[in-house]
């Protein structure tokens, strides 16, 4: 597998997968698509022509993305016949396009902002065990993806009535509505929840499996139905928040909670993070790099000080870019 990267010096430059200063980049990409069962895995190479942009052939955009999550936007898109985007990193935005260079050399402009990545799809790679825990897309249905960094509040976005994709569908969100409706009427008979965070720092995150027998959309996630997460002590510790409901006063959603301290003492696993609408703590805070929503949640074996995302950064408490819930019906 090949990935390029804009050069330093500008034009384009190409790097090969044994290449150490690919490796992270790599990850990411597996990472991400293992968090989402039905897309399928494959291979591009990327090169970069910095201060370009190819226009007139869009056929998507997100914003509030990474790089590498951007290009597996473009694969994901194989259908719609993605053959390169446009990135602009400050800006974090992402143009899916339907053509490349070579076929419209004149539409290749001048733009400092962006960016072009033009792909040219391999064969599909199919050997990768180190992700092969993810069940089959025939197990697993994805009913929700809520974006990071793209200001819509995800809490509102999951419990809506009904999906508007002119407010909600920003930077990839999404939410199927039929398995959303027969979920919460009851029609469907849920055997196991999934919610998965795809962190494309790291090529993954973290993945809690509940069991959705006789749940509707909010009763499925709480700590007396969890059947797998990554955290040795989460069962057998004390919470003071586990729910998708959280602490709205501090709009904290999809809460799962140690104990506060006067925010340098706050403990927990999961949270994202809406807003500052009553008392923000500066590990909740967000920033022009990041944006409201915020997912946070422990990289440690346990419960983690919220705080050391700003002392130790990503190390102990991830940034994760999307959360997905699926869930497998019997």
């Amino acid at each position: 597998m090949m990935v390029a990267l804009p050069s330093a010096s500008g034009g384009s430059k190409v790097f090969k997968c044994d290449t150490n200063l690919l490796v992270s980049i790599v990850a990411c990409v597996a990472g991400v698509v293992a968090c989402a069962s039905a897309w399928q895995w494959q291979e591009a190479t990327y090169a970069a022509q910095e201060h370009r942009a190819l226009v007139g052939h869009s056929i998507g955009n997100h914003s509030g993305v990474t790089q590498a999550l951007c290009a597996v936007l473009c694969l994901r898109e194989g259908d719609a016949q993605c053959r390169s985007f446009n990135y602009h990193d400050t800006g974090r935005t992402c143009q899916l396009n339907g053509a490349r260079m070579e076929e419209f050399p004149e539409s290749l402009v001048e733009d400092f902002d962006f960016s072009y990545y033009g792909a040219q799809l391999e064969e599909p790679y199919i050997d990768l065990p180190e992700f092969h825990t993810t069940p089959s897309a025939s197990e697993w249905q994805l009913v929700f993806k809520g974006v990071a960094g793209n200001g819509v509040k995800m809490y509102d976005m999951w419990t809506a009535a009904t999906w508007d994709e002119t407010t909600m569908g920003v930077g990839g969100s999404w939410r199927d509505d039929s398995l959303y409706g027969a979920w919460n009427s009851g029609d469907l008979n849920i055997a196991r929840v999934k919610l998965s965070l795809c962190d494309a720092n790291i090529g993954s995150g973290a993945e809690l499996i509940f069991d959705g027998t006789g749940s509707d959309v909010s009763s499925w996630f709480s700590k007396d139905r969890l059947i797998s997460n990554p955290w040795q002590d989460l069962i057998s510790t004390a919470t003071n928040y586990f729910s998708i409901y959280g602490h709205p006063l501090e709009d904290r959603r999809f809460f799962i909670n140690r104990r506060y301290g006067n925010c340098v003492g706050d403990y927990g696993w999961l949270v994202v993070t809406e807003s500052n609408s009553h008392f923000d703590c500066e590990w909740d805070r967000s920033s022009a790099k990041y944006p409201y929503p915020i997912i946070l949640y422990s990289r440690t074996a346990g419960n983690v000080q919220w705080h050391k995302v700003i002392t130790e950064g990503t190390d102990t408490v991830g940034r994760a870019d999307y959360l997905t819930i699926h869930i497998d019906v019997e």
